[in-house]
């Protein structure tokens, strides 16, 4: 074995040993203190071999390939999420505590990812390094992790395992495969496409934990295999850089539209919010299974709301859609009383300013029926 690929061993050796060690007996699982290991290595990793700048041919056009693919899988998950319906984030989006709670993890990813560079680009072709390299940045995750398992427990491990390893294990395989094929940047860039999402999204599909896991685990799989068959076609076809012609823009433009509209329409965070209809009783104007956009209305703006208007308010934490059939004005509050178009009496409670969220500005027919249909049926 070379002297480089001794050195690369002893290091991987080591930061094993300490990742195992505050895995399983410190548990400091933290961001900082994860970050702040891997640092020492880094700066060690670079004095003994060096540091080479990124020279790959085709990167760009694995960059854009991985935007894309990222842009599909977006697209198809928070669709799905339609049917399935979405959960808030818990963390705060205001600037500031996005800031603070992105920072690290930025710093955390530049960080291994440029280790990962160095260890696995000077260690190209030994299996030993290699080997002990991937296993290192398994086990990165599960140190950022580990703290929420207890891992004593059978039913503790079995958890961690599928739900923390599973997906690492395929992340790991693609990263590596990113690193050694175009360098570190787009490794980089795919963690910040990835790993950012949890801070920055204020919506998820709600597709329960192990979906989610099984989903994130097929990702970087079917990232790699796209890559792996553009590379396979600059070989046969000698080409050095892919074309994208006018139609493929469009689309791609087309699904990052889409997306974008998919989130703000869906995460109530924002003025127009998208919302299913589930009962018929408003029908014949507005159906079971209607999708319609509703347009928030401020304590300020409940003066426009004119008799007629279809209010969509929260009475007994359930959201309702009925028409306004009275204003009352007592005491400066304003209040209403609605009924639905297919209900034979009005509604026995009066609606409250604080209960109000919007009035309805747009139906769309049936777009909502799949949505009400798996409700349903989780229900029965």
């Amino acid at each position: 074995m070379k002297k480089g690929y001794n050195k690369i061993l002893i290091l991987e050796i080591i930061l094993l040993i300490f990742l195992i060690f505050n895995s399983f007996v410190f548990k400091m699982a933290n961001v900082y203190v994860v970050t702040a290991l891997l640092v020492p290595f880094l700066i060690l990793t670079i004095v003994l071999m060096g540091f080479e700048k990124e020279n790959f041919r085709n990167k760009k056009d694995v960059l854009l390939n991985i935007i894309i693919c990222l842009l599909i899988y977006y697209f198809v998950t928070y669709f799905l999420g339609l049917f399935t319906g979405f959960i808030r984030t818990s963390y705060s989006l205001s600037f500031i505590n996005i800031i603070k709670n992105i920072f690290p993890v930025i710093l955390l990813i530049v960080v291994s990812e440029l280790l990962r560079y160095e260890l696995f680009t000077k260690s190209k072709g030994n299996i030993p390094c290699f080997a002990i390299g991937y296993v290192v940045f398994v086990l990165i995750d599960v140190n950022l992790s580990v703290h929420m398992y207890d891992v004593t427990s059978y039913l503790g491990l079995t958890k961690m395992i599928c739900l923390v390893v599973f997906p690492s294990v395929t992340k790991n395989i693609l990263l590596i495969y990113l690193t050694q094929k175009v360098g570190y940047s787009n490794a980089i860039v795919y963690r910040l496409l990835t790993d950012l999402s949890t801070y920055l999204l204020p919506i998820f599909p709600d597709f329960g934990e192990y979906i989610n896991v099984l989903l994130k685990t097929v990702l970087p799989v079917a990232i790699m295999a796209r890559l792996n068959n553009m590379f396979n076609y600059y070989e046969l076809r000698k080409i050095k850089s892919s074309k994208y012609n006018r139609r493929k823009l469009i689309i791609y433009t087309f699904i990052t539209i889409a997306l974008f509209v998919i989130v703000t329409l869906t995460s109530g965070l924002f003025t127009y919010q998208a919302l299913t209809i589930g009962s018929g009783s408003m029908s014949p104007k507005i159906e079971k299974g209607d999708i319609v956009i509703l347009k928030k209305v401020k304590k300020s703006e409940l003066k426009t709301i004119n008799k007629g208007d279809v209010l969509v308010y929260n009475h007994d934490d359930k959201i309702i859609v009925h028409r306004v059939v009275e204003i009352l004005n007592a005491n400066g509050q304003t209040s209403f009383i609605t009924k639905g178009d297919n209900n034979d009496t009005k509604d026995s409670w009066v609606i409250k300013e604080d209960e109000v969220i919007g009035t309805v500005k747009l139906k769309i027919k049936y777009l909502g029926m799949p949505t009400v249909a798996l409700n349903e049926l989780l229900n029965k």
